[in-house]
C-alpha cells in the first residue's frame, strides 16, 4: 500500500480528555491497521500542549505531526483562505503561494481528514460554536481532501442557521459514524441518511495503558483512602456555566453532595476529565471548578484531588478502582462504562441518554436543569441500591458495544483503502512507490548517538559509530571493519582495518568522499576470527553480497551489513582541488575530516601540534562533487543510492526542518529483522536516540539526488545507445527539460575533470559554486 496520510480534526491530547481518548482510539487502530505507511496531521487548538504531551507519553506517537489550528486562525484567516483556494488551487504559482498557510498545506498534503468532535451541530451550543463545526469539516473540503465524522453526536436542528449549516456540509461528508440512534434519527429528519452508520463512541475501544494500570494500583495500594467504599464524582465546566445561566448553583450542590457522601460513609474521588494546566479559562478546563468544590468541602481526608491533567487512561484506571461514578462528562462516563462501573449521569445533551441506552441504562441519564442536592441524593441512594444488577447489565451489553466501537474504524477504513486504491498524482518524485527508491525494508527511522564525543568529528548523528560501538560493548560483534581517511608524507589516503574497540571506531566516525577500493582488503575479513560488521558504499556491498553466497566461511562471520547512502564516488581531485584553492597544504597534516559540525558542516585538516585549518564544505568540496566534477562514471548511471544489499543503511537527513535541530540526525533505513533487533537494542541501551521517518520524508530527504538517479535514466540510456553500449535502468520517471539540460552539465563535468583539469583549475571557487546551485536547481522541478 503506498504512503497514507489522515489529518484529524476538532480533538487534542491536550484539554477534553474525551476528545483524547477517542485520539488514542482511533490513532492506535489505524497504525495497527497501516503501520508504518501511516502518518497522522494533528490539526490542534493546542499546538504547544499537545507537542509536550506527545512526547511525554509512554506509548511513542511518533508517526503524529502536530499543526496549529486555533480557532480564531481557522475562522477568520484560514476559512477565507480556503474558500479562494478551493478556486485557485489549479493554478501552480497560487497553489504555492496559498500553501503558505501551515493549515491549508497540511490539508493538501493529507489524503483523509477525521473529524472528531465528540458533539456538533446541536443546537444549543450556539451560532459560533456551529458555526465553528461547519468550517473545521469546510475548509479540507475546500482543499479537495475528503472528510469522514468519527462517532460523535449530531441535532436536533431546529435552529434555523444550524439546520442550513448542517444540510450543506453533512451529505458531502464521506462517512458519518452516528453515536447513537437519537442522532441517527435526528439526521434522518433533515434527509441525511445515505453516508450515515450507526457506530458506538471510539473512546470505548481506547486500549489500556500497562504502564498508567501499575502506577494506579501502586498508588491504590499506598493510600488506605481506596479500601473504602470510593464513588467517583466527575465535574464538568460546561455544566457549572449552563447551570449558572438558569439560576442553580452547581458549585454548591456538589460540595453538599460531597460532605452528605462523607457523612454516610463514602470517600470521594473529584475527577477533572478536562483539563489545561497553565490555563485560567474554564474551556475545555475543569480544574479550576474541581479546586473550588474541594476547597469548600468539609472533610478533606475523606477525598482525593489531583489536581493537574491526567491520561484518559490514568482517569479511566482511576474510575475503575471506584464503587461507582457520578459524571458531569460524557468521556468520564464512557469510562465507567468500558470498566463495567456503574454510573449515573447529570448531562446536557441527548449524547448522554443515547450511549446508555445501548446497555439499557437510559433511565440513569438526569437533565442539568432539574438538578438540587436533594433530588440527586434521591437518584444516587435508588442507585447504589441497583448498582450491581447495573454492573452486570453494562458487562452484558459492553461486548456488542465495543464491536459497535470498532466499526468506526472498519468504516473509516473502507474509505481509506478505497482512496489508497487509487495513486496520488506523481510530479517529481513517486511517492505512490517508495520501493522503487528505497528496496524492500522494514522501517525508517532518524536519530543521532547520545554521546557527544562520537558525534563531534561525526558528518551527522554518528549514528553509525554509537550503533558499532554498542554491538561491540554487548558483545553481539568481535569487530567492525571500518575505514578513514588517512594522510601519509602530505598524500592523501586511507586506512581500512578492523576495530575491536570503542576507541578505534571513534577514529572512523567522519564520512570520507573519495573513491577507495576496499574489497581488494577484504583478506583481512577472511583472516579475522569472530563476528564481524562491515561498513561499504553500495556498490561495494553488492559485489561483498556476492562474495558472501560463494563463501560460507565468510558468509557465517558476517553477522550485520551497513550500507551508506551514495549520491556517487569521487576522485582524491574532489578534495585536492578545494584545498589548494584555499591554500591548505596536507604537508605534515595528520588527519583530514571532510565534515563535522551542524548541518553541512566544515572540512578540517589537523596537524600534529593540535592546530587545524578549516574551510566551508559546502563552498569547496560539496560544490565539485554537486557539480558532478570529478565524478567517477559507474556512479553517474548508479541507481541504488539506499545501499539495497545492506541489513541497516545510514545517510543525511536533508530536510528543511531539520536544520533548525540543535543536533544534527542521521536517517537509517532497516531491511532485515536482525538488524532491527540490533537497532532496537541500541536505542533501548540509551546509545542512540530514535524517532519514526516516513519513507516519504526519507525520500524528500535525498530528492536531488534519486531525481539525478531516476528520472535522468532515459537520457542516460540514450546517450550510451549513441555510443553503441546498453545499461539496464529503471527509467520510470519523467525525464524533463531540466533533468536532460542537468545531465548534460553533470556528464560534461565529469570529463572535464578527467580530461582538462588544469582548465578547471583556473575557474575561480566561487563560480564553481553557483554553477553547482544551478544544478541543483534544476534538479529540484
Amino acid at each position: 500500500m503506498r504512503p497514507i496520510t489522515i489529518a484529524i480534526t476538532a480533538a487534542s491530547f491536550s484539554g477534553n480528555k474525551g476528545a483524547a481518548a477517542m485520539l488514542q482510539s482511533s490513532i492506535k487502530q489505524l497504525r495497527k491497521r497501516y503501520g508504518e505507511s501511516l502518518d497522522i496531521l494533528l490539526m490542534s487548538t493546542y499546538p504547544a500542549a499537545d507537542r509536550k504531551l506527545i512526547a511525554e507519553m509512554p506509548d511513542k506517537h511518533d508517526n503524529i505531526k502536530v499543526v496549529s489550528a486555533k480557532p480564531a486562525k481557522l475562522l477568520f484567516l484560514t476559512f477565507p483562505l480556503a474558500v479562494l483556494y478551493g478556486f485557485m488551487r489549479f493554478v501552480p504559482l497560487l497553489n504555492k503561494l496559498f500553501r503558505l498557510n501551515k493549515i491549508i498545506k497540511a490539508y493538501s498534503e493529507a489524503d483523509l481528514v477525521i473529524d472528531e468532535a465528540g458533539v456538533a451541530f446541536v443546537d444549543s451550543r450556539g451560532f459560533i460554536m456551529n458555526t465553528y463545526a461547519f468550517v473545521c469539516a469546510a475548509v479540507p473540503m475546500l482543499c479537495g481532501v475528503p472528510v469522514v465524522k468519527y462517532s460523535q453526536a449530531l441535532g436536533s436542528f431546529k435552529n434555523g442557521w444550524n439546520r442550513f449549516l448542517a444540510k450543506w456540509i453533512l451529505p458531502k461528508m464521506k462517512l458519518i459514524c452516528a453515536r447513537g440512534e437519537i442522532t441517527e434519527k435526528n439526521l434522518v429528519d433533515i434527509g441525511i441518511s445515505d453516508n450515515v452508520r450507526l457506530c458506538a463512541d471510539g473512546a470505548f475501544t481506547m486500549p489500556d495503558s500497562a504502564y498508567f494500570s501499575d502506577a494506579i494500583k501502586k498508588l491504590c495500594e499506598s493510600d488506605s483512602f481506596y479500601s473504602g467504599d470510593v464513588v467517583a464524582l466527575s465535574i464538568s465546566s460546561v455544566v457549572e456555566k449552563k447551570c449558572t445561566s438558569l439560576g442553580i448553583d452547581y458549585k454548591g450542590c456538589m460540595v453538599r453532595f460531597i460532605d452528605r457522601l462523607n457523612d454516610n460513609g463514602y470517600n470521594v474521588l473529584i475527577i477533572a476529565n478536562a483539563a489545561r494546566e497553565g490555563s485560567s479559562k474554564p474551556r475545555n478546563n475543569d480544574l479550576m471548578i474541581c479546586s473550588e468544590v474541594y476547597e469548600a468541602a468539609a472533610d478533606k481526608s475523606k477525598i482525593r484531588w489531583y489536581p493537574r491533567e491526567m491520561a484518559p487512561e490514568e482517569i479511566r484506571e482511576l474510575i475503575s478502582k471506584c464503587k461507582c461514578l457520578v459524571a458531569s462528562r460524557f468521556h468520564a462516563m464512557i469510562g465507567a462504562l468500558e470498566k463495567c462501573v456503574p454510573v449515573l449521569l447529570i448531562g446536557w445533551s441527548h449524547k448522554y441518554k443515547e450511549v446508555l441506552d445501548m446497555f439499557g441504562l437510559g433511565a440513569y441519564a438526569a437533565d442539568f436543569s432539574a438538578l438540587d442536592t436533594d433530588t440527586l441524593w434521591e437518584s444516587f441512594c435508588k442507585f447504589v441500591e441497583e448498582s450491581e444488577a447495573i454492573r452486570k447489565q453494562i458487562a452484558a451489553k459492553l461486548p456488542e458495544v465495543r464491536e459497535s466501537s470498532l466499526d468506526n474504524i472498519r468504516y473509516i477504513s473502507e474509505v481509506i483503502d478505497e482512496i489508497a486504491a487509487k495513486p496520488r498524482k506523481v510530479k517529481l518524485l513517486d511517492f505512490n512507490n517508495p520501493e522503487k527508491y528505497i528496496g524492500e525494508h522494514i522501517c525508517c527511522r532518524m536519530g543521532y548517538a547520545t554521546d557527544e564525543n562520537i558525534r563531534k568529528n561525526a558528518a551527522s548523528g554518528g549514528m553509525v559509530t554509537a550503533l558499532l560501538c554498542h554491538l561491540l560493548e554487548t558483545k553481539q560483534i568481535d569487530g567492525a571493519w571500518v575505514t578513514r581517511s588517512e594522510i601519509v608524507d602530505g598524500k592523501l589516503s586511507y586506512k581500512t582495518f578492523i576495530a575491536t574497540e570503542k576507541e578505534q571506531l571513534m577514529q572512523c566516525s567522519s564520512s570520507v568522499y573519495m573513491y577507495m577500493p576496499l574489497l581488494k582488503h577484504v583478506d583481512m575479513v577472511r583472516e579475522f576470527h569472530g563476528r564481524l560488521a562491515v561498513v561499504l558504499l553500495p556498490c561495494q556491498m553488492r559485489v561483498f553480497t556476492a562474495m558472501l553466497e560463494k563463501d560460507s566461511a565468510l558468509r557465517e562471520k558476517i553477522v550485520l551489513k551497513i550500507g551508506l547512502y551514495c549520491s556517487g564516488s569521487h576522485t582524491e581531485g574532489a578534495t585536492l582541488l578545494p584545498l589548494k584553492k584555499k591554500k591548505i597544504s596536507l604537508d605534515g597534516a595528520v588527519r583530514l575530516y571532510y565534515r563535522r559540525g551542524h548541518w553541512r558542516g566544515k572540512t578540517a585538516v589537523l596537524y600534529p601540534n593540535g592546530s587545524e585549518k578549516t574551510m566551508s564544505y559546502s563552498k569547496t568540496i560539496c560544490a565539485y562533487k554537486n557539480a558532478y566534477f570529478f565524478s567517477r562514471e559507474s556512479c553517474m548511471i548508479c541507481q541504488d543510492h539506499f545501499c539495497r544489499a545492506a541489513d541497516i543503511s545510514f545517510g543525511d537527513v536533508w530536510l528543511k526542518e531539520m536544520k533548525k535541530q540543535p543536533i544534527k540526525h542521521t536517517s537509517c533505513v532497516i531491511r532485515t529483522e536482525r538488524a532491527l533487533q540490533m537497532y532496537e537494542s541500541a536505542v533501548n541501551a540509551g546509545a542512540l536516540i530514535s524517532s519514526r521517518l516516513s519513507d516519504v520524508k526519507l525520500i524528500k530527504s535525498q530528492k536531488r539526488a534519486l531525481v539525478f538517479k531516476f528520472n535522468l535514466a532515459k537520457s542516460k540510456q540514450k546517450m550510451y545507445l549513441k555510443q553503441g553500449k546498453s545499461i539496464a535502468l529503471d527509467a520510470s520517471s519523467k525525464c524533463k527539460w531540466n533533468h536532460r539540460l542537468a545531465w548534460k552539465l553533470g556528464w560534461r563535468n565529469m570529463k572535464l575533470s578527467e580530461e582538462k583539469q588544469k582548465k578547471l583549475e583556473r575557474l575561480p571557487m566561487w563560480f564553481v559554486y553557483c554553477y553547482m546551485c544551478f544544478i541543483r536547481v534544476l534538479l529540484s522541478f
